[in-house]
């Protein structure tokens, strides 16, 4: 018996188990970037096999679902080697990592959201930090969720593999076909995206058990950084008062101890962090919002700024560190931060000056951070920013809220993960949040503990454990839109690679515009998103088989003037369609022959009828056969 046939038995196995043991214990796959509730329900069709897809040197990640009948006092979960389906190359069961899903009890929703965006109404339990635990108990007619996560080795060979996922309580088993399908390319292990959750190191749960700056310090430190750079995280803050230590000298000055700074900074960066931020050279006076307020420059602050670059000098760490001047400048602040921000360039000329801004002139400024929707209101000067070269982020925290993507325990997975894709669509180059581990109280795994104040969740998105940091469905789905962006990143950068290889005959092709015609199908705006995660996994399947698409034959790169699902007025609707194929191939475009340079450029004018708003375009080479479509809008609804 072949393997897919055994597969497909496997299928009617499990269906007929499903079936016959409805009353003891059933496990399914719930849709794509379902938070699921206690109240979930198996569908009425039975099983199907639980799909990841993923990239070489990728953590991909799903779901499965289990409901019991009856209490279960402790059910365990496992996963099998997973067998490549034409090889039999194996990815060993220890490279997927299977966590039970814990519940955060609510007895109120977040202020601000529409109750169509809600993912729960309160009162209501919803998933979000990880079991430390290899079993959990399980209630009778409780859903109860596992968060899988395979780490595709980086030699893993392209294709399906496949596996089957077991819980199982005493003798009741309860199984499901599994399928790794690993995409023919890698994921960068270079982050093309900056990110920070600012954090309270080492935090609830570690403080009490960890002297500060000890040897167990540092390497929790390391343990930490390791854990965060997993999930894609490139950026940590810490205090720069508490780095950068004043001391008495023998003759009454005041000297700077850089030592804590030094192991600080150099374990971080041999643990996969790229830059840190360190709070704070300034301060806001006067009323906030009021033409009084100003920025003003901290003295023992900035006189510790020499010592610092005197460090970042002897150890090459130039633009690796930044500082922040005060939190939330307003337009009152603008001229006079502008001011400290050129006293630290004097004095710091390594280190960059990074900012969470309430308004758009901040002098020479080197990260502007505005928020989600500042960003989505003044676009137009912060593209000036851009041009200026400067460092363009955005950041998340109490705000936004109404229908902006955000990551609150009760919006909906989606809405974490398309933040990056925005990241994307407007090139910015990283992301922000204040609240990695901000916990209120001793209780981490409570509503108030991760939202006191605030909206659910905002507070926290990583979680203590016994002996270290536990992760998260929200961290692990903004790692996933981390690595959707990479995706992008990737197929940019293959069309970049074939215009430099084609040369003068490829002039015309704009790396980012096909990333982008895909990249809109999930996000529209700052503000605009899909709510169907099926577009969002279906546009990164997309993506994924355009990457592979650039490294097989028969070659095919189309690229239209103006993009695909570009509204077209009536006419004349003059089309501009270009492309290219391997030297020798031909080509039709909707049936029609065009002409192909020995390059393997073809150009063409189409003149698209009111009634056909889709451009074919097909290639034939040695007797293969690729074809790629784009689609217009004709009338707008």
């Amino acid at each position: 018996m072949n393997a897919k046939s055994l597969l497909t038995l496997l299928v009617i196995v499990c269906a007929t188990a499903y079936a016959g043991e409805q009353a003891v214990l059933t496990v399914w796959t719930p849709p794509p970037l379902a938070k699921v509730l206690r109240d979930a329900v198996p569908p009425p069709e039975g099983p199907q096999p639980l799909l990841i897809q993923g990239a070489r040197n990728e953590t991909a990640s799903a779901q499965a679902a289990v409901r019991p009948a009856a209490d279960i006092e402790a059910a365990g979960v496992s996963i099998t080697d997973l067998k490549h389906r034409e090889t039999g190359a194996v990815i060993p069961a220890g490279a997927v990592t299977l966590q039970w899903e814990r519940y955060i009890a609510i007895d109120r929703n977040s202020e601000g959201l529409p109750e169509d965006e809600l993912v729960a109404k309160a009162p209501n339990s919803i998933p979000d930090p990880f079991w430390e635990g290899a079993s959990i108990p399980l209630k009778a007619g409780e859903s109860q969720a596992v968060w899988l996560e395979a780490h595709i080795p980086e030699d893993a060979a392209p294709g399906d593999y496949e596996g089957v996922l077991a819980v199982t309580a005493g003798d009741i088993s309860a199984q499901l076909p599994v399928i790794l399908h690993v995409w023919n390319f890698a994921m960068p292990s270079e982050r093309h995206l900056s990110v920070v959750n600012w954090w309270r190191f080492p935090g609830l749960g570690f403080e009490d058990k960890i002297p500060a700056y000890s040897d167990e310090y540092y390497r929790f430190l390391g343990e930490c950084c390791t854990f965060l750079a997993a999930h894609r995280q490139t950026d940590i803050q810490s205090s720069l008062s508490e780095l950068v230590q004043e001391v008495k000298q023998a003759d009454g000055a005041v000297g700077y101890d850089t030592s804590r700074f030094e192991r600080y900074a150099a374990t971080a960066f041999e643990h996969g962090i790229r830059q840190i931020h360190l709070h704070a050279v300034g301060q806001l006076v006067g009323p906030h919002v009021s033409p009084e307020g100003r920025a003003e420059a901290v003295p023992a602050a900035m006189n510790r700024l020499p010592a610092l670059e005197a460090v970042i000098q002897k150890n090459g760490w130039q633009d690796r560190v930044a500082v922040n001047i005060a939190d939330e400048p307003f337009i009152s602040h603008e001229q006079s931060y502008a001011a400290v921000v050129d006293q630290v360039h004097k004095m710091a000329p390594s280190v960059k000056v990074i900012e969470a801004v309430e308004a758009e002139y901040f002098g020479e400024l080197d990260i502007y951070v505005p928020k989600l929707s500042h960003l989505n209101l003044w676009y137009p000067r912060f593209q000036e920013v851009q041009r200026e070269g400067k460092e363009l982020w955005f950041y998340t925290c109490c705000h936004p809220v109404g229908r902006y993507p955000n990551r609150f325990l009760d919006q909906s997975l989606l809405k974490a993960r398309a933040l990056h894709w925005i990241n994307y669509l407007y090139d910015l180059d990283g992301y922000l949040h204040w609240g990695l581990n901000h916990f209120y109280g001793d209780e981490p795994y409570t509503q108030e503990a991760i939202s006191q104040r605030l909206p659910l969740g905002d507070r926290a998105i990583v979680y203590p454990g016994e002996n270290g940091f536990l992760g998260s469905l929200r961290l692990s789905t903004m790692r996933d839109g981390l690595q959707d962006f990479e995706y992008l990143w990737v197929l940019e950068d293959g069309l970049r690679q074939l215009k430099e290889r084609v040369g003068e005959d490829a002039f015309w092709l704009d790396p980012r515009q096909r990333p982008l015609e895909l990249c809109r199908r999930v996000v529209q705006s700052f503000y605009d998103h899909t709510r169907d995660p099926d577009v969002l996994m279906k546009a990164r399947r997309a993506i994924a088989e355009e990457i592979e698409a650039l490294q097989s034959a028969p070659l095919l790169v189309v690229q239209t003037s103006p993009p695909e699902n570009t509204f077209v007025p009536a006419g004349p609707r003059n089309i501009g369609v270009r492309g290219l194929v391997a030297p020798g191939a031909s080509v039709t475009v909707n049936g029609s022959a065009v002409a192909v340079r020995e390059s393997g450029y073809f150009c063409m004018t189409h003149f698209m009828p009111g009634d056909k708003p889709v451009i074919a375009v097909t290639v034939e080479e040695s007797g293969e056969q690729r074809s790629a479509a784009r689609s217009f809008i004709l009338e707008r609804e």
